[in-house]
């Protein structure tokens, strides 16, 4: 990254994306990214990722039988 505004740029995306940025922070960013190829790509990867995170959502994670249960409790010391 060149440009030093870079940095506190990729930081925003996030909440740029999800729309939680104020107007004047919304605006710069948006200039920013006319002229800046680093942070267009960061910013499409960003897109990508959130895309696959919301197709393929996270399951819970099954009950431990009671044998894993209780070598997870002897392990802790309880």
């Amino acid at each position: 990254m060149r440009d030093p505004r870079c940095k506190k740029i990729f930081a925003a995306l996030s909440a740029y994306l999800d729309s939680e940025l104020p107007e004047p922070s919304c605006r710069e960013l948006q200039r920013h990214l006319q002229g800046c190829k680093p942070c267009i790509t960061y910013l499409e990867s960003l897109k990508t990722t959130i895309q696959a995170c919301r197709r393929h959502p996270i399951s819970k994670a099954p009950r431990p039988s009671p044998r894993v249960r209780a070598a997870l409790l002897k392990a802790l010391g309880r």
